[in-house]
This record gives C-alpha cells, structure tokens and sequence, in this order.
C-alpha cells in the first residue's frame, strides 16, 4: 500500500514540468496583456517527455502560473490520465487539480475530487484508488482527505477499504511512512505450523542510518514457547556487504516434538547465522559465511512448514578466489555440520583447501590445449583419517576436422599425493594416466518444414585399474573405478520451423573386462546396457526419456521418464516414473508421479500425488488453486509430505491474498 500512495499523490500534480523547456501549440494563440498567453483549439503543450492536451490554457509569463480552466489530458512516464480544471505555480512550486483520473505507472488506477501541492506537501481530498479498473471495482482504498509530505510520512483520514463493493476495513485516521527506510512495525504474521495452533510474529524495523539497519522479531507459539530473532544489515565502502542474523527461543510446554529423538529435549536454542563479500585486494573476492544451530533439529522444528525442514548440514567458509584471464585460484576454509547422523565425529572436513585452475590454453602453435587443476588441502575427520592431499591433474586435448569429422583425442595424467594419514608421515600416491577418444560425424539435411541432424559418434575410454585399498578415504569420488569401455551412439535431431522439436539419442557399449559402472553401481558382464534418450515438444506433448536396459538378462537397470499430453483444450496431464534397480533390493529405487493441470479463463487448478512403489506409500499430495483478477489474485495450496526415516507426516495449507503487489499469508497446518 506504500509504493500505491506515494505515487498517487507525489506524481498526479503533473502540471508541474519543472525546469524543462516548455513548448506551446495550438490553433489560436493570443496574448491579452503582457504577460498573459491564452492557447485555444487543440492545445499541445510538451516539455520533455511529458505532454499536456486541452482546449484552452492560459499562461502568466509574469507570475509564471499555468491554468488549465477546462478538461485536459496529460501523460508522463508515470502517469497518464485527466482533470476537470487546475493551475500550476512555477515560482513557488504549487498548484491545484480537480476531478482527475487516471493510471500511475501504468499498474494503479487513482481519482478524487480535489488535490492541492505546497513545496513538499500535497493535500488532497476524496481521493480513491486501486489496482483493478474502476469500472471493475473489485477493490479500493478511499480517503475523505488527507496530506503527505515527501520523505515524511502519509496522514489520511476516514480512510476505508473496499473489496467488491463491501466495505472491509475502516479507520477515522491512519498513517503511514513515505521513504523506504523509516523506522516502525512491519506487518505481522498470524500462522499455524506442525506443533503449534497459534503463532504470532511481529516485526520491528529500526533504520540507524543510510547504510545499516536492524530488525528486531517478537516470535511467539502458543505450544514451544517464546522467541526473538534480531537481522543486521550494513553496507559499506567499496561494495562490502555484513548481514547477520541470531534466533533466539526458550522452548516450554510438553515438547512432544522431541519423542523418539536421541537427544535430550532442549530448553534453549537458537541459530547465529552471517553473510559478508569484499574485495580487500585487486582481482581478489572473499566471501564468509557462518550458519551454527543450536542443534540438529533446528531447521525441522522451526522450518516445518517449508522444505527446509529436510535441510542435511549446514556450511560455515571463508571463500576467497582470484579470477585472472589465465587462471583461478581459490582459498578455502570450510566447516561442515553434518544434521542427518547423530553426531559430526565422521565428517569430512576440508579446512583449509587451495585451488588453482590454469585455464585451457593452446599448446604453442600445435593443435593441442591443455589446462591444469591442482586440488589441496588438510583433511580430517574427528574420528578416523587425517592428514594433507593434493590432486594434480594435466589435461592435454586435441582437436581435428577431416571435413564432417571432427576427432577429439584426451589424455589426463593425475597424480593424488597423501601425507601423514596414519600420524606417522606416511607417504601414499596414485597416479592414472587417463586417455579418451572420441571421433564423430555431423551431417545436416533441410527439408520443407523441418531440419534433420544426424551425428553418430564412437568413443572409447581407459582408465588402469589399480589397488586403491591401501589409500587412506578421503571420499567415495576419490575412488577412481577403471575403464576400458567403446561405446557407440547416434543422435538424431528434428528441428522443425513452428519451434516444435525433436532429440533422439541411442546407444551401446562394449567393456573389455568384466563388468561396467552405471553411477556407482557395478555390472558383471561384457555387453554394457542399451541406453535409449528422447526429448520431444510437439505443440502441446511433451516427453523426457532416459533409460537403460539389459541387453543379456533382459531387464530394465534404470528409467527417468515423464509426459505431458492435454486431455482437453484446458487440461493437462503429466505422468512422471523413476525407477533404479540398484545391485540390490535395498539400494534400489522406484517412484511414479501423477498431476493434473487445469486452466480456465482467471482460474488454474492443480493437484499432484508422489507414490514410493517400492514400499507402497504416498510420499507427497499436493493441490494449488489459483484465482487471477489482473488487479489481484487468490491462491490457495494443500501441501502434505510424508518422511519414512523420521516417520512424521506434515500438512501445511496456505491461503494468499495478493493485493498492491503486498502478500498476506495465512498457513494453516494439522498434524
């Protein structure tokens, strides 16, 4: 409501076309005295990007005052629309319109009887205005009259609010800050969540100056207790920016929350969370970051409604990096806190870790590129491996075209030091020597409507096998799985003129030793899977496809398939299935997803359902209404989501109202 009368008032007075050059034409121009202008028939006044129309204006060069003694039109960047009659003065920047209407930036309607403008205050009486049309009038604030000073604040009185006609909300006087940054109570927000009935928030904004400010939140539920949570912000020189943020709760009541927590029910908890980048030297950047709980069901009880409840750790750094047109160093000091396991004693943390990045770059005057990564850093865990490790890795591509083919030969030598990981200045290598080929044919063919691309490609990879056991881990990427794999594809492309399309991409592969990976999972057998990929958007279907099948047992490995198809003009189906055999029954994987879309003239309706085959339940529901006025809109959503490890079910249903691009929620939430 803010942005709403701060432009109403401050930009209707748009007679006054300040210093700029003002330009007059009409059918009859005449002067009566010696310093009055009278313009009649088809008045065109501009001065800028403003234009002022009107049948008669008369023009005091003397006093410098514009009278406009009938109907006129004006339109500005921000504002266009009418008065009845009105002047304007120049010298003392004041001025008076009557009976005007319009559109103020070209989103809200406003009009009203009578407005008058003295140096920075504008006064004004029965003004009115709205986001809809007023012929529309689903809903408006009016005002009998009232007054507003620039960077001040707004004081209107017998302010009401009407929607669809029925009055809403009245007050004899209200007001309301003008600047952006002024001190004074934010809208509050009444909800429920998971455990509580009732929540109550109330924020505080405190403006200390131009560059900092605070805000301060009252958090009150009726079943965990009381809080407060307090946000600093503050800009400095040379674009360094400090936000930090501390929640503070004493919890009380029964705390049902914690059954069957290994953890203890605690009384006091809180989050301290900071942000801040700045650039102290030349090509440098630094970014910090601390995000601490009190514990680690934190995000879960107090983020419940939301998906951050399923947050797994939180990151702590300070991140510095050095970007240069011919290499990137990176300086990292990290901290994990790992949410999922009952403590962070198996952790792996990196602290500190050094980057550097040479960037690809040719190789003389050979056609050959090369880059360089190298990776270090001191790693630990409380329990279990410590020490330094650094990964180096050389790559060395070449690039050649004979005609349509275009052959890519990479070979990757990488060698992965380890230091001190038994506490005894044990020293551990690995080195690979990594080589892919891959050569490939691009052939194009036009057609009336529509262009074909073939591309058949053979690749083949290596990578030595060697006994990794006696490393110390660090981490399961670490562990580099060998290859000695061809794989054959061809992709065909279908370009169509009415921007429909078409990709299609087969393959298979053959492996020389006895088995193959497929993301982490291990194969035994020679003939590696048959991978089939389509994506296609043809007018109004739409399909994503991926899967692997086993060519000798004559199962599917894996699938990731969706489609869209209409049902009717304004209705959509989409279906969307996961599966993943794994190597085993607990690792594998199976899911299908339903939705229905509906849209009908301002309305859309949507609901959805995520089932778990595997173990036969309903993951997720999920249902959005949404109404769209134009002026304003009404969205009501159900969500529900079930979590098998925890074993807690939350439902969270959410009405908001967006009116003046402000949005009201109200959750409502039953266990």
């Amino acid at each position: 409501m803010e942005r709403v009368l701060i432009i109403t008032i401050l930009l209707l007075i748009t007679l006054s076309f300040g210093q700029e050059k003002v330009i007059i034409e009409s059918d009859k121009l005449e002067r009566e005295k010696d310093n009055i202008v009278i313009a009649e028939g088809n008045v065109v006044i501009t001065s800028g990007d403003k234009v002022l129309k009107s049948q008669k204006v008369i023009y005091d060069s003397e006093k410098k005052i514009v009278t406009v003694p009938v109907k006129f039109y004006i339109k500005t960047n921000t504002f266009e629309g009418t008065g009845s009659h009105g002047w304007y003065d120049f010298e003392n920047d004041s001025g008076e319109v009557f009976d005007y209407q319009g559109k103020v930036d070209n989103q809200y309607y406003v009009r009203g009887y009578y407005l008058k403008k003295e140096k920075d205050v504008y006064y004004f009486k029965d003004g009115e205005f709205s986001g809809c049309p007023f012929d529309q009038y689903d809903w408006n604030f009016k005002a009998k009259s009232g007054s507003l000073k620039e960077n001040d604040q707004l004081k209107a009185y017998n302010m009401s609010f009407r929607f669809c006609r029925l009055p809403i909300f009245y007050t004899p006087y209200f007001s309301y800050p003008t600047t952006d940054r002024k001190t004074g109570f934010l809208d509050p927000m009444i909800s429920q969540d998971t455990y509580n009935p009732f929540i109550y928030r109330q924020p505080f904004f405190y403006a200390i100056n131009d560059s900092s400010d605070i805000t301060f939140t009252t958090d009150y539920r009726n079943k965990q207790g009381l809080g407060t949570s307090l946000e600093y912000r503050r800009v400095f020189e040379r674009g360094i920016n400090f936000k930090t943020n501390i929640d503070l709760f004493k919890e009380s009541g029964k705390k049902d929350w914690w059954q069957n927590r290994p953890e203890s029910p605690k009384t006091f908890r809180y989050r301290f969370s900071l942000e801040t980048n700045y650039s102290p030297f030349y090509n440098w950047q630094f970014f910090t970051k601390a995000d601490i709980p009190s514990d680690r069901y934190f995000f879960e009880d107090f983020y419940n409604y939301s998906r951050l409840k399923y947050t797994a750790f939180t990151r702590s750094y300070i991140f510095g990096r050095a970007n240069t047109d011919k290499y990137l160093l990176e300086l990292n000091f990290n901290y994990l806190y790992d949410l999922t396991t009952p403590n962070n004693k198996a952790t792996l943390q990196r602290l500190p870790q050094l980057r550097f990045y040479w960037k690809e770059s040719k190789l003389f005057d050979l056609p050959f590129y090369f880059d360089y990564l190298s990776d270090n850093n001191y790693f630990f865990r409380e329990e279990g491996t410590t020490g330094l490790r650094s990964d180096n890795i050389f790559r060395v591509v070449n690039y050649n075209y004979f005609g349509k083919i275009l052959n890519t030969s990479e070979i990757t030598p990488r060698l992965t030091l380890y230091l001190n990981t038994k506490g005894n200045n044990a020293f551990d290598s690995r080195f690979l020597i990594p080589f892919k080929n891959t050569t490939q044919a691009t052939f194009f063919r036009p057609y009336k409507d529509f262009n074909h691309i073939i591309i058949p490609k053979i690749s083949f990879e290596y990578i030595s096998k060697i006994n990794q056991s006696s490393l110390p881990y660090y981490d399961r990427s670490d562990r580099i799985n060998e290859k000695e794999d061809i794989d054959f594809s061809l992709f065909n492309i279908f370009n169509f003129k009415n921007n429909n399309f078409l990709r299609w991409e087969i393959s298979q592969g053959y492996t020389f030793l006895n088995h193959y990976y497929i993301g982490e999972n291990m194969y035994n057998s020679h003939i590696k899977p048959l991978k089939n990929s389509v994506y296609l958007n043809i007018g109004k279907y739409s399909a994503d496809s991926i899967l692997y099948y086993d060519m000798e047992k004559k199962n599917l490995i894996r699938t990731i398939s969706s489609f869209s198809t209409p049902i009717r003009d304004n209705i959509i189906y989409s279906v969307a299935y996961t599966y993943d055999r794994g190597t085993s029954t607990e690792n594998s994987q199976k899911q299908i997803s339903n939705s229905i879309f509906v849209n009908y003239k301002n309305f859309s309706f949507r609901v959805g359902i995520l089932n778990n085959l595997k173990y036969g339940y309903v993951q997720n529901k999920n249902l959005i209404f949404d109404w769209n006025r134009g002026c304003w809109s009404l969205s009501f959503s159900y969500w529900e989501d079930y979590n098998i490890t925890t074993q807690k079910r939350y439902k969270n249903i959410f009405i908001i109202i967006n009116i003046l691009d402000m949005r009201y929620r109200v959750p409502f939430v039953r266990n």
